[in-house]
């Protein structure tokens, strides 16, 4: 895609999988949802799209990891996920009482489709997320 353009990539969930770190103040976790992603412009299908879904924000996740990945310093401003352009593995970062929400929503649903709203950066290098909506049912 051109740099400063838009996308929106749709996400038919197939997988959900999660660690939890539960403690006395703070619950956070982490998520990978698997799916089969296509554009919502021209549908076209991109194969396999893999969502890591961090339970903190950047800044918190930073304190406490040992490696940090060049792409996660491009998630600023109004912005809360990144990929880098042509991977489809993206990285999104809600806070923690966000993401046992979504937790919730993705984990006993079937049929779940996620839609994620990406700005393709300026330098064209990196996907840059600044919506997810999610639609799933039960039973």
């Amino acid at each position: 895609m051109k740099p400063g353009t838009s996308r929106s990539i749709h996400i038919a969930i197939t997988r959900v999988a999660y660690d939890l770190v539960l403690t006395a103040n703070n619950d956070t976790g982490v998520a990978k949802l698997t799916g089969v992603g296509a554009t919502a412009e021209t549908g076209e299908n991109i194969g396999d799209v893999d969502l890591t879904i961090w339970g903190s924000t950047t800044a918190q996740l930073k304190m406490r990891a040992r490696s940090w990945p060049e792409r996660f310093d491009r998630v600023e401003d109004d912005y809360f996920g990144v990929s880098s352009a042509g991977e489809h593995r993206f990285d999104i970062f809600l806070s923690g009482e966000r993401f046992f929400r979504l937790l919730d929503l993705a984990h006993g649903s079937r049929r779940a489709i996620i839609r994620l709203r990406c700005d393709v950066s300026d330098d064209g290098q990196y996907d840059l997320v600044r919506e997810v909506e999610i639609s799933a049912g039960r039973g």
